[in-house]
């Protein structure tokens, strides 16, 4: 089994599509859709039938040489001789145009272009008339044929963003000469409905006949004068409708469409915790401002006086203080002055003061000697000098004449 690689079987397609002579020089017809020219005066447009389409490049040199450099416009009916060209790096195949016969635009562009100019004039398709297809939706209206890939589509996209989302259908044919005022109808039926926030209008690709039905007046009208936004998504990107340029958003698809619609919940999940990690911050700070208003409130009105009335009442208690201390002190001395008085005279009073200068004290049976009637002869004596005791005994007792006399 030979397998290839991406740029091995581009390289292939490239070299099998060069050497098929047919494909060198090829006189295609079909309308321009989708035509747009580049500052470099490069243009690139589609070329379009009932069934297919297919990219066209003419390079600006081509676009000068041929004088077509006003002249290529989306509704032309043109024939142009145009090469092959696969661009193997992207996979991309296209035509490469080196000349082109402009010939009239078909029925239904002309009337295309009639009905737009018309409505266009009637402000239909106002930039300043168009609403803002809500950030949270709760409920979807579709309004599109039940059975077409565009509804399964839509349900899947929006499923896998948010799967808590609520749709409603309004089943309408989507192709037929009597789609177009159905189609209105069920825009009007699904506007009128309060569960939904947001329209989505659509259908899969086709031809132009295929889409006719949403260029209907009655569709643009009924897009028109809703007070629901509506996004429409009609054919492929290539393809333009008059309901596109009435809604109030185009999607590329019906699946651009539901993103459009349905925000994914994991944004709006990131969204909330930035929201609340912010309403913290404010609030910090703002708590931190006003703290610092308190404070200097406070400082001005309860801190500086107070700070004030403190260092007044301080010193005030330093001066009862050191008044206190002086007279404490003076009292003191005083008190001292007065013991030092009272020692002295109890020194002097002092017993040992006296023996010190050679008295002593006599006592008998710890009693004090104060009179010779107060021993007998052999009574023990304790005699108490400066130094010590001293025992004897009394061996004579010896009056003294007065006392002898005062006691006869």
């Amino acid at each position: 089994m030979n397998v290839l690689t991406i740029s091995q079987l581009n390289s292939l397609i490239k070299r099998t599509l060069e050497r098929e002579y047919l494909l060198k020089n090829l006189y295609v017809t079909g309308t321009i859709i989708n035509a747009k020219r580049y500052s470099s005066g490069h243009v690139y447009f589609s070329l379009k039938d009932e069934e297919s389409s297919i990219d066209v490049t003419m390079w600006s040199n081509t676009v000068l040489a041929k004088g077509l450099v006003n002249e290529i416009q989306n509704g032309l009916l043109v024939t142009i001789k145009a090469s092959v060209n696969f661009y193997n790096k992207m996979g991309r195949l296209n035509l490469v145009a080196s000349d082109m016969q402009i010939g009239n635009k078909s029925p239904l562009q002309l009337e295309f272009d009639a009905l737009q100019k018309e409505l266009s004039a009637l402000g239909y398709f106002d930039e300043t008339h168009k609403q803002m297809i809500p950030v949270l939706s709760s409920c979807i209206g579709i309004v599109t044929s039940p059975s077409g890939a565009v509804l399964h589509d839509i349900l899947h996209v929006s499923k896998q963003r948010n799967p808590l989302m609520k749709f409603k259908l309004f089943s309408v044919p989507v192709q037929g000469p009597d789609a177009g005022p159905i189609i209105a109808k069920g825009i009007a039926e699904a506007d009128r409905d309060s569960d939904i926030d947001v329209i989505i209008v659509g259908r899969g690709g086709g031809s132009m006949e295929d889409l006719w039905c949403f260029n209907d007046r009655a569709v643009v009208e009924a897009i028109y004068t809703a007070n629901t936004p509506i996004i429409s998504a009609v054919g492929h990107e290539t393809d333009y409708t008059l309901a596109d340029y009435a809604a109030d958003m185009r999607g590329a698809t019906p699946s651009h469409a539901a993103e459009m619609a349905v925000i994914p919940l994991t944004t709006l999940q990131e969204d909330l915790q930035k929201k609340e990690e912010y309403i913290h911050y404010v609030m910090n700070q703002v708590l931190q401002q006003k703290r610092s208003e308190l404070s200097t409130i406070f400082n001005r009105k309860l801190g500086i006086p107070a700070l004030q009335m403190i260092h007044k009442q301080k010193s005030a208690l330093e001066n009862i203080k050191n008044t206190l201390q002086h007279k404490s002190s003076t009292l003191i001395q005083h008190k001292k002055h007065v013991l030092s008085l009272i020692a002295k005279e109890l020194d002097m009073q002092n017993p040992l003061h006296i023996m010190m200068k050679g008295y002593s004290k006599v006592e008998s049976h710890n009693h004090p000697i104060s009179s010779v009637l107060d021993v007998h002869v052999g009574d023990e004596l304790t005699i108490t000098v400066s130094d010590g005791n001293i025992s004897a005994q009394a061996t004579g007792i010896y009056h003294k004449p007065n006392d002898i006399n005062s006691h006869s």
